[in-house]
């Protein structure tokens, strides 16, 4: 799959010319993947990883009667209604939700950024690129992401799922970031972490591109928009 998305880049040199804007997602791109964190919350939950991520967070596509994704929408804050739900996926696996240690476990996190992919942004600001973040989030996470990563100095559009109402791989966000950035869909390439929301962007009619490594990333990165790496600077 990850070939699929990282293939014949060499041989698009027209289509890569035409590329004006780069939409960066958050948590396993500009900061490095918090996944390995959800493990914490399984234990703390005595549910084995696997069924809790599945249970908890859902698969990727948006699911109404998921209280995360409808979180993630800006529809649901994480709450005692929010616990409820929790707890009715829960109790069929004898497991006990715990919002005091969800909670904090989100609006607390402690997240490292990537500094190859913060250079890239600069890089591609330094261009003349538009630049947008594109991020899946619940409204309590939101200072996380700005405490993390200086997100209103490298990036012209800023897309919170739980601002707009609506997350990736839904078509109408991927819509939506374009028409802010004022740049086609044709012309943006997104960059995420999920293979998922790769495809998303590419079934909107944007390119898309799935990170692997850091370094390997920012090199496809300006592959695709024509940049001199550091070195040849």
């Amino acid at each position: 799959m990850v070939e699929r998305h990282m293939k014949d880049l060499s041989s698009k040199q027209k289509t890569l010319l035409s590329k004006k804007a780069a939409i960066f997602d958050y948590g396993g791109v500009m900061s490095f993947s918090p996944l390995w964190r959800v493990q914490l919350l399984a234990d703390a939950m005595e549910v084995p990883k696997e069924i809790f991520a599945k249970i908890i967070f859902g698969g990727s596509h948006s699911d109404p009667d998921n209280p995360w994704h409808e979180a993630e929408c800006g529809r649901q804050r994480l709450d005692k209604s929010f616990a409820e739900q929790m707890q009715q996926r829960l109790t069929p696996y004898g497991a006990t939700f715990d919002l005091d240690f969800f909670l904090p476990w989100v609006a607390e996190a402690k997240n490292d950024p990537d500094p190859a992919m913060i250079e890239i942004v600069k890089e591609l600001r330094t261009a003349g690129h538009r630049l947008a973040l594109l991020t899946n989030a619940v409204q309590e996470f939101r200072p996380v992401i700005e405490k993390t990563v200086p997100i209103h100095e490298l990036f012209d559009v800023i897309v919170d799922s739980s601002e707009v109402g609506m997350r990736k791989p839904d078509k109408e966000i991927y819509d939506l970031t374009s028409q802010m950035l004022g740049v086609e869909s044709g012309q943006c390439l997104m960059i995420d972490d999920l293979v998922a929301n790769v495809e998303g962007a590419e079934k909107a009619g944007m390119q898309g591109l799935l990170f692997t490594s850091s370094d390997e990333t920012a090199a496809n990165i300006r592959k695709l928009f024509n940049l001199k790496s550091g070195r040849e600077k």
